[in-house]
């Protein structure tokens, strides 16, 4: 009898106890520390094509979209990814005058290979020494068994041609650009600012 009740027990506390997966500590960095209005933290940071982009290479020139995903091949990154790419092929995303990356902590041939996957046409960035991740303040840590990972934030920031960011959407919302996209034509119609 006394057997079975301890068994009995000792399920009912099973039972009750959360999942390893629900038991992962967040840190507090869960929110991006750039302002809407303020001015964008200069990069630079290898494309899946290994060549250098530089965000002030294009202040004066180009307008900036800046999707920023967690990891290739996961199933939200790839949807964000993929509406960002029919958002340049509708035109709502004016190319001529906005410059469109993706950003994450994978490798360059990572991002290659999930561009290629995906189909995708802009350059995805490489950040794999969360310098520019860090400097946005869009680095997320999660912390299993005693041992700390990061990886990004899911965002899509929109810098207008003198450096200002004109956009934040961050974690789910950021899986469909529409806000971005349409930020991004209304950008293009403005007339030039002095």
């Amino acid at each position: 009898m006394k057997r079975a009740l301890v068994a009995g027990l000792l399920l009912i506390a099973a039972a009750a106890a959360p999942p390893l997966a629900h038991q992962l500590h967040k840190s507090q960095v869960a929110r991006t520390s750039l302002k809407v209005g303020g001015v964008a933290p200069d990069f630079t940071l290898l494309t899946d094509e290994w060549k250098t982009v530089r965000l002030s290479d294009y202040r004066g020139k180009k307008n900036v979209f800046l999707a920023v995903y967690v990891l290739a091949f996961s199933e939200g990154c790839t949807r964000q990814m993929r509406a960002v790419q029919a958002g340049i092929d509708s035109g709502q995303i004016p190319t001529s005058d906005t410059a469109v990356f993706g950003v994450s902590l994978d490798s360059p041939a990572a991002n290659a290979a999930f561009a290629e996957q995906n189909g995708l046409a802009f350059p995805l960035l490489s950040d794999m020494n969360h310098k520019m991740l860090t400097s946005y303040g869009i680095l997320k840590t999660y912390s299993v068994e005693n041992e700390d990972y990061q990886w990004a934030l899911r965002a899509n920031i929109v810098i207008d041609k003198q450096g200002i960011i004109r956009l934040i959407d961050e974690g789910d919302e950021a899986v469909d650009p529409n806000t971005a996209l349409t930020l991004c034509t209304t950008l293009h119609k403005q007339p030039p600012s002095e």
